[in-house]
């Protein structure tokens, strides 16, 4: 199996959706139809234009109701294979998109191109009390370490851990993913955040330096939330 194939199917197996588009390519700017469309397409036109030398990947873009997003789908139907070691961490990186408040809200997914590492950026609709709910939604301690083993008899090793980073918006929080398997090992590092009813996802995978990462984890959760500002009032 190829490296690409293989980061694709462990980032579907156990981290955010955000970073699944940009890793397989994605729907180019698919959009689903339905009663969320409306909102959905006024989330994604806030979305970020520019950060710093981060520009948009149309072909990593998808708005629409969240439980009928392409790459949440096919992220359920991999974890619906995957057995775990530790059953409790299954999707423990993205448990607050299990809560019905997300699954049934106006969503925007974009990816966007940048050399050290893939950067995407989720934004669900909800009201304040669920994006408070939905940041507040954390894997049990014992998922700090766990196992993931797939149909083929493979297996990626996981390390989640939280990461001290500067609050943005009006709370946040900021954590790491280890993936090791056949193919090495990635990282990724992610900042969720709530600005008033919005909750925002940013996450970067890759091998880079991390201290840059963190930089740009915080640049960009600032430029969006600006952009959030300007577009939606």
């Amino acid at each position: 199996m190829s490296r690409t194939a293989l980061t694709t199917r462990a980032v579907a197996a156990a981290v955010p959706l955000t970073v699944l588009l940009a890793a397989c390519g994605g729907p180019e700017q698919e959009q689903n139809d339905g009663p969320d469309t409306e909102a959905a397409s006024a989330l994604h036109e806030a979305q970020p234009l520019n950060v710093k030398d981060a520009t948009p990947m149309p072909e990593g873009s998808e708005s629409g109701t969240y439980s009928d997003l392409v790459t949440v789908q096919y992220s359920e139907e991999v974890r619906a294979a995957t057995v775990l070691d530790k059953p409790e961490c299954l999707d423990a990186a993205n448990r607050w998109g299990e809560l019905d408040s997300v699954r049934e809200a106006p969503t925007s997914v974009a990816a966007y191109e940048w050399e050290p590492g893939t950067i995407s950026h989720i934004l669900v609709q909800l009201d304040e009390d669920a994006a408070a709910e939905a940041l507040a939604t954390e894997p049990p301690e014992s998922c700090s370490e766990y196992t993931a083993t797939y149909e083929d008899g493979t297996s990626s090793e996981y390390g989640v851990a939280d990461l001290d980073l500067p609050e943005v918006g009006d709370g946040s929080r900021a954590f790491t993913v280890q993936v090791t398997d056949d193919a090495g090992e990635n990282h990724m590092y992610t900042v969720m955040y709530r600005n008033g009813g919005l909750l925002g996802t940013v996450s970067i995978m890759g091998q880079g330096d991390p201290a840059e990462y963190e930089r740009m984890l915080m640049d960009f959760s600032e430029a969006a939330i600006d952009r959030q500002e300007q577009m939606l009032g």
